[in-house]
């Protein structure tokens, strides 16, 4: 499969000298770091799970902005005069 990918180029050049140096390509090196990353257990870290609240509300049980933009709501003058916000 192909796919395009944004490299830096101090990156990409180091990568052609690395896999020219290896004797290979830089298909190979490319796909060859992503198995090696890929199959290591462990390497990837979990993502720290946030609790809530993440900050105190001076009205507990408000939906804030960020809420209700996250349900597809719009924060904008309508939903305050609508009594959403508080």
């Amino acid at each position: 499969m192909r796919t395009t990918i944004d490299l830096p180029d101090q990156l990409l050049k180091q990568a052609k000298v690395t896999a020219i140096e290896r004797g290979g390509t830089l298909r190979e090196l490319i796909q060859s770091a992503l198995e090696k990353e890929l199959s290591t257990p462990g390497v990837a870290k979990k993502a720290k799970r946030l609790t809530r609240p993440l900050f105190r509300s001076k009205a507990p049980g408000a939906l804030t902005e960020n809420e209700l933009t996250h349900a597809g709501l719009d924060a904008g003058e309508d939903s305050r005069h609508d009594g959403l916000l508080r």
